[in-house]
């Protein structure tokens, strides 16, 4: 079909993630979707023909082949599973989804430059988001961390929060995410609490795992 006729849609029927690296590199559109029910033929075609926007992001890291794996039996995550220890260049990275339209960040600012002393602290995290382009869309806003110094095992990233924000063309809006102590403290086999330790966390805005446009450190304090 796509020798005949390049103009060609892949839809992609699936809740797991494929290795489609030839696809990625043949086909100009591809159009991931769930299992949808009856609803699903009217879902395609709303997207395909342009009376929707989709703004689904990925939930799954995506590899480019199973080499890029550990074996099948292995369950431990540190061991390259999960957007979090995922080490290679992924097809599609986590927190991923493209728009009919474009849009920019901006302005991103904190409410405190340390938190911590109990794990009820809060800094609030805020951006601007625009939408460039001529459509109106919806924009997916993620908030992940990175622990700069633990003395522990942590994660590469870390999502924290989230906001899907409706934005007509041409449209800024300031999106909040409030970011807490307690989301930053791991568990401590030998005290069998959650612990908050004294550490540098990078926070990083962007639109997916792999496109953090905005970044700032804030000093955590137990």
């Amino acid at each position: 079909m796509y020798a005949v006729n390049p103009k060609t849609v892949v839809v992609l029927i699936t809740s797991f993630p494929f290795a489609i690296q030839w696809t990625e590199d043949n086909i100009p559109a591809i159009l991931h979707m769930a299992h949808n029910s009856q609803e699903e033929g009217n879902a395609l075609a709303d997207a395909l023909f342009g009376d929707y926007n989709p703004a689904g992001r990925l939930v799954t890291t995506w590899p480019q082949s199973l080499d890029q794996l550990p074996p099948m039996m292995d369950y431990n995550l540190r061991d390259g599973r999960t957007y979090m220890y995922f080490k290679g260049k992924p097809l599609y990275p986590f927190g991923y989804g493209l728009s009919y339209t474009t849009f920019a960040y901006s302005n991103l600012s904190i409410s405190a430059q340390h938190v911590g002393k109990n794990k009820d602290g809060e800094v609030a995290v805020s951006v601007d988001v625009r939408n460039t382009g001529s459509l109106d869309g919806d924009e997916v806003v993620q908030l992940y961390v990175r622990h700069v110094g633990s003395k522990v095992d942590r994660p590469l990233l870390e999502l924290k929060g989230f906001q899907r924000v409706p934005l007509r063309a041409g449209e800024t809006k300031t999106v909040r995410l409030p970011l807490r102590a307690s989301a930053l403290t791991y568990w401590d086999d030998a005290t069998g609490n959650f612990e908050l330790e004294k550490d540098d966390v990078e926070l990083l805005i962007g639109s997916s795992s792999a496109d953090l446009k905005l970044r700032k450190t804030i000093e955590v304090s137990p």
